[in-house]
Parts: structure tokens; C-alpha cells; sequence
């Protein structure tokens, strides 16, 4: 679960004779952190408070600003700094990195039960259970930090003086994409004749509803995509176009031997792309029960085109798209299939 690496506290200065301390790269890192999850919150704000996932990143995003303050008072005041740098990156590392297995089961439980539709009432009870599971995460991974992670420096001395701390990285993530970049490239060289072609369909459908004020009208017949791809293939490709860019990188990083820590990369954008592949799985698995399950608490993937993409447009005279998809539109959305 989780992989031992060393973060570097202090190193010699140019001159060799004093120490550099690296509090400053540290703060940096975590900055970065907050602003690429306050992007990420842009994009995924609407939906937030509908699923497990969600909700957990709200206090991901607020552990990420609270340990980002932490180390800029470590900084600004000098209190301590080695000491107390590897206090904080030693035991956040641990917590991060306990935290991806427990989420991906949980949140898998929760698409698991997702209910079709979500009442008001239900809805409200499912976000008290939101909450307190999400509290049950952070208090055990906290506890199982304080017991076991060692937070005291350790000098390496080989010619110069250098203060180092034990971090972890977290391997799961690491697993996760790297399997999830394996499944979803076979499909894709497997249709790889089609794609361009399903994929320009999907487009012209998505500014045709664009264009309709909300509406999929039909068309004829398939054209250059060919036949429609089968419902996993659909939603495989919709997952590929939004995720694939990221999972490349984090793969990439693996293969080059670039080892992040797991307060890094543990982030909202690991969140994000753990929910699609989660809802993506949850419309694959109860479309065929439920009919176009697509009031999935994801507002990054379009996941209403590619489903009818993949049911033959011939087959869809007029669509409202999912507020999921469209968060503009306050109308419920209509099938006729």
C-alpha cells in the first residue's frame, strides 16, 4: 500500500560550508497543489455533495490548505524547521497514502447503491452518510500515522552534513492508473479503425444539443464511424478523451522512476478521474436494468452522448441531456429510445 522514499530537509550551500533548507520547495509543491485542485473544484462543483468521492475531496481540499499553511508558518517563522518539516511531511505522506484503497471501496459501495432517481430526503440522508464515512477515513488514517510513521530526521553524512525524513509514496495510485491506462488502451487499439469517426459523431451530437437548446435530434445513418460501439466501448472512449492525458503522465512518471510523495499525489484530479471510471462503470452495469442511468454525480465526462452514441443515433429522436451534463438546464431529462 504504501512505497518508503527519502525527502531531502537540508542540503549543502553553493559554498559548501552552510546548509540550504528546502522549506521553501516544499511550500511551493503544496501551493501548486491547492491551485491545481482549485481548478479541479471549478470544473466538478455541482455535483460535488451527490457522491462519496466528492464529498471527500471538499476536505481533501481543505487538508491540502490546512498542511500548505502548516509549512508556510514552518517557513515564515523558522520554528524548528527540520524538525518540524519532517513532523509534517512525514505523517501527511502517511495519511495520503493510506487514504486511495479505503476510498476506491467505499466509493465503489457507493455507486453500488446509487439509487435511480435520488429522492430529496434520501439524497440528504446519503450526504449525513457522506459525511460521517468520510470523517471514519481521516480519523483512521490519522490514528494509524500517529502509531506507526517515524517523524525524526535523519542525518546523512557522506562529506557534507544532510537532513533527510522517511515520506511514502502511494503505491495504489500508481496501480490504478496503470492498469486502468492498460484496459483502456487494448479497447481503444482494438477499434482503432472507428475512433475518429465515433468520436466526430459524438461531437456533432454534443453541438447539435448545443445548438437545440438541449436536444440530440436524430440523424440517419452512421456514416464514417461506421457501426455504433457497444456500450463499454462507448464509455471507454468518453473515459479515454477526458482521462487518458493524465494517465499518461502518471505513468510516464513511474517508467522515468520520478517518485512523488503521497501528500502530491494524492490529489483532487486522482479524485476526479477515480469518480469517472467509477460512474462509468456504474452506467455500464445498470443501463440495461435501469434504462440510460445518467444522473451519475460526474459533471466532466459526457457521458449521455456517448451512451445513446453507443445505442445508434437512428434510435434517438429527441434527448434532453442530463444535468450532469448540462448544468444549466433545470428540466428533467426525456428518452424516447
Amino acid at each position: 500500500m504504501m512505497m518508503m522514499m527519502i525527502g531531502l530537509l537540508s542540503s549543502p550551500g553553493f559554498t559548501g560550508s552552510s546548509s540550504h533548507d528546502e522549506t521553501l520547495q516544499y511550500l511551493i509543491i503544496l501551493c501548486s497543489k491547492v491551485t491545481l485542485n482549485t481548478l479541479v473544484l471549478l470544473f466538478w462543483t455541482s455535483s460535488l455533495h451527490r457522491s462519496l468521492l466528492g464529498l471527500f475531496s471538499i476536505s481533501m481540499y481543505v487538508a491540502d490548505v490546512m498542511l500548505a499553511s502548516s509549512v508556510f508558518y514552518v517557513w515564515f517563522f523558522r520554528e524548528s524547521t527540520s524538525s518540524s518539516m519532517c513532523f509534517i511531511l512525514a505523517h501527511a505522506s502517511t495519511v495520503y497514502a493510506i487514504l486511495p484503497l479505503p476510498i476506491l471501496v467505499a466509493g465503489a459501495l457507493d455507486y453500488a447503491t446509487y439509487p435511480v432517481p435520488v429522492a430529496g430526503r434520501r439524497r440528504q440522508h446519503r450526504t449525513v452518510v457522506y459525511c460521517i464515512t468520510a470523517a471514519l477515513l481521516w480519523a483512521s488514517a490519522c490514528m494509524c500515522s500517529y502509531r506507526y510513521t517515524d517523524a525524526h530526521p535523519i542525518e546523512i553524512h557522506k562529506d557534507v552534513k544532510i537532513l533527510v525524513c522517511r515520506v511514502h509514496g502511494a503505491t495504489v495510485v500508481s496501480h490504478f492508473c496503470a492498469e486502468l491506462s492498460v484496459v483502456v488502451g487494448v479497447v481503444l487499439l482494438l477499434h482503432q479503425k472507428n475512433l475518429i469517426g465515433w468520436i466526430r459523431r459524438a461531437n456533432q451530437m454534443w453541438d447539435c444539443a448545443g445548438l437545440e437548446r438541449g436536444r440530440l435530434a436524430s440523424y440517419g445513418p452512421l456514416g464514417e464511424g461506421g457501426d455504433s460501439p457497444s456500450l463499454f466501448v462507448g464509455l471507454t472512449l468518453v473515459f479515454a478523451v477526458t482521462w487518458m492525458p493524465y494517465l499518461i503522465i502518471s505513468v510516464g512518471f513511474d517508467l522515468v522512476g520520478l517518485a512523488v510523495p503521497a501528500y502530491a499525489s494524492i490529489n483532487l484530479l486522482w479524485m476526479a478521474c477515480a469518480n469517472s471510471a467509477l460512474a462509468g462503470t456504474a452506467i455500464w452495469c445498470q443501463s440495461d436494468s435501469a434504462g440510460p442511468f445518467l444522473n451519475v454525480p460526474d459533471d466532466i465526462c459526457l457521458w449521455d452522448v456517448y451512451w445513446h452514441l453507443s445505442r445508434g443515433s437512428e434510435s434517438v429522436s429527441t434527448v434532453h441531456l442530463s444535468d450532469a451534463t448540462r448544468m444549466n438546464k433545470t428540466t428533467p431529462a426525456v428518452y424516447n429510445i
